[in-house]
């Protein structure tokens, strides 16, 4: 039997899925080991090989893909435990890092927190040369000097070197010179230049992600080579795929060079996810969620495309790689529950991680979560949780409830129970709303998916919130981020910038630089492994008008060169994509093409999921048990029925308030709402009419 693998590591827990190919999928879960993230990928392929009744090896060996989402670089950059990096760029320019663009996103607050640079200003180092704005030689390189900094480097402790220099987006002679030099004087240092990371114009955002992506190269580099190493020496024979932040996948070494590409890893996957879950249930329109121990990640399907960002900010520091349009916010089951200085509950972004974990894992834990919430309004079974692998300590987490928030704000432990799952459902319907309402986009028109471990106990609340009428909760939704991975295909994203008016615009040049970033853009697939039969090439441009500071990305055609009827649909594109997020356009004004983008896809096969029979038996039999619960909506608590997951079929329809339980999810369906299984094993809430 062949399968894939896909092993995603969240901050609580490390999920696995396995595909076999006969189509069964397979899913595995253990807890994260932030320490080394290894360590955890590694216990859950070994439950996963124990499943199958192989060894590691055995199982290694019947890998044809192994594809791995890891937040080793969002980690870096979230903790600011990156490489000591250095900055080598034009002189004069050095304080570009810290000006950034000059705008403020609150101009109304007066304490607005922005994040010291990544490299501080010693370590920003001037060197004599210049291009002009055609990217012509006007002053040489100075490369004594180059040799000089990479001396004082040394005496510092370097060990990353981000280049970037004005105008390297047109000429990167001068950069890669640069780099030959660091590389000769600091051998084993890691070393990013913006001409190979991101060579297109805008300054800031240019130097800013050159020096994230040497921040934490060398981390990533150390945990990708040695994971792979293993994982080959143990019987991988097959390629070992990383998740980028576009929700593509790329060779290890590839990661490696790109290190900040692998930003959002994890999130991204599951957006790749839910694009196919739009293609197998025929829902176009999506919006997921995915709630795990210590984030809530979501994102929005528009007609089954991917929305794309080319604008991501991590941590503060901005990041101008194309990635998916991820809002993440700090509420996950991990996520603590506080009281600040006025006496008011909050709830997260701090998390408890999987170590120590909530209170009620009883690994040392003292501050109460939302795991602990849910545990007690009942929406967890304590005797069930992880399939009943894991114990759970209701007492300490009933004690620390009352001793840390109840007794402090003069409730009882259900009610403030009550008041943390009401929070955390209000920050995540305001994250569900920044990437729907604030974009254009009315979520009332959306199915909401519940994908991550904890989400589908909140999802019906979070959906009143946001007017949507509709749950889904797709098969496997607790580790859907690490399905998602397996129906990525390989993208490689290259850019060129290039400046264009419409009308006007000069089509064989504009062709010619298509073509030649088309050629670069197949060459770097071919290389990755992927056979020409495979290869599509999608073409975008960022268009603004012209005077306009910022810019709209639009596809254009693929696979044609470009005529003057094909340049008047581009502009109606951007006129519509510009009225849906700023609610006007002007047609009558010209249009300015700023960068040119070809992403590169390799196609890789897809799961094929088989419709599933209707079951023999009534919904009756598949309850297991029933349990009490508490409701705001009743003020009190509720016997409702539990049912078991693994007995529900096609056809069948429940009516809330009701739990489905299975081994590493719970649903609530709240009050007002009933559920149904589709015809893909999928569970389908919605309002009651």
């Amino acid at each position: 039997m062949r399968y894939r693998i896909g092993v995603d590591i969240g901050g609580t827990f490390t999920d696995c899925v396995v595909i076999s190919d006969n189509g069964a999928i397979h899913t595995f879960k253990e807890l994260s080991t932030p320490e080394d993230q290894s360590i955890g990928l590694y216990n859950v392929i070994k439950k996963a090989a124990e499943f199958f009744g192989l060894d590691l090896n055995g199982f290694l060996g019947g890998a044809d893909l192994f594809a791995h989402g890891t937040t080793v670089a969002t980690n870096t950059l979230l903790t600011g435990t990156g490489a000591k990096t250095g900055l080598i760029l034009t002189k004069g320019f050095r304080d570009t890092l810290e000006m950034r663009r000059a705008h403020k996103d609150n101009i109304w607050d007066l304490f607005l927190y922005t994040p010291a640079p990544l490299v501080p200003r010693y370590l920003r180092c001037g060197v004599t040369e210049r291009l002009d704005y055609l990217g012509r030689e006007v002053v040489p390189l100075n490369e004594e000097e180059v040799i000089g900094i990479c001396a004082d480097f040394r005496k510092e402790g370097v060990t990353a070197v981000a280049i970037c220099t004005l105008f390297s987006y047109l000429n990167a002679a001068h950069e890669k010179r640069i780099r030959e030099i660091v590389e000769r004087e600091l051998p084993g240092v890691f070393v990013s230049h913006s001409g190979e990371v991101l060579p297109q114009i805008r300054e800031y955002e240019r130097q800013s992600t050159t020096v994230a992506n040497a921040y934490v190269g060398p981390k990533l580099t150390v945990y990708l080579r040695n994971l792979e190493q293993k994982l080959k020496s143990d019987g991988l024979k097959k390629a070992f795929y990383v998740v980028a932040s576009n929700g593509g996948m790329m060779t290890a070494d590839t990661a490696i060079r790109h290190a900040s590409a692998t930003l959002l890893s994890g999130p991204a996957a599951g957006a790749t996810g839910a694009v196919f879950f739009a293609g197998l249930t025929g829902s176009r329109n999506l919006i997921l969620m995915d709630m795990g121990g210590t984030s809530f990640d979501v994102s929005l399907i528009n007609d089954g495309e991917i929305s794309l960002s080319t604008e991501g900010e991590i941590a503060g520091y901005r990041v101008a790689k194309p990635m998916i349009d991820i809002h993440t916010i700090g509420a996950g089951g991990g996520s603590v529950a506080w009281i600040d200085k006025w006496g008011m509950l909050k709830v997260g972004p701090e998390s408890a991680y999987s170590n120590p974990g909530p209170v009620c894992y009883d690994r040392g834990g003292e501050k109460p979560t939302v795991t602990d919430a849910n545990l007690l309004l009942g929406y967890l079974n304590k005797d069930f949780f992880l399939g009943g692998e894991m114990q759970i300590n209701y007492d300490k987490c009933r004690a620390m409830m009352q001793e840390k928030v109840a007794g402090r704000m003069g409730l009882s432990v259900e009610k403030a129970a009550a008041g943390i799952f009401r929070i955390v459902n209000q920050s995540m319907a305001d994250a569900t709303k920044v990437v729907s309402v604030q974009k254009g986009y009315d979520p009332r028109e959306f199915a909401l998916v519940s994908a991550g471990g904890a989400c589908s106990i909140h999802a019906c609340k979070i959906a009143e919130e946001v007017g949507a009428k509709q749950v889904i909760v797709p098969m496997a939704a607790s580790v859907f981020c690490a399905l998602g991975m397996l129906e990525s295909d390989i993208r490689l994203d290259n850019v060129r910038s290039f400046s264009g008016v419409i009308p006007g615009l000069d089509l064989d040049g504009f062709n010619a630089v298509i073509a030649s970033t088309e050629k670069t853009a197949l060459a770097e697939l071919l290389s990755e492994g992927v056979q020409r039969e495979d290869v599509s090439l999608e073409r975008y441009l960022d268009i603004r008008y012209v005077g306009q500071h910022h810019e709209v990305t639009v596809p254009m055609p693929s696979g044609r060169a470009i005529t003057a009827e094909h340049v008047e649909e581009i502009a109606a594109t951007f006129h519509a994509a510009h009225e849906r997020l700023y609610s006007y356009s002007t047609p009558e004004t010209p249009m300015e093409i700023v960068n040119l983008r070809v992403t590169g896809v390799g196609h890789v096969a897809k799961t094929t999921l088989e419709k599933q029979a209707a079951g023999s038996h009534s919904e009756s039999e598949a309850i297991k048990n029933e349990r009490e619960l508490y409701f705001e909506e009743y003020g009190d608590w509720r016997r409702v029925p539990v049912y078991d997951r693994g007995k529900l079929y096609v056809g069948h329809k429940i009516a809330g308030p009701a739990v489905i339980e299975e081994r590493i999810t719970t649903v609530v369906v709240h009050p007002n709402w009933n559920a149904r299984i589709d015809e893909f094993g999928n569970i389908v809430m919605e309002v009651k009419a």
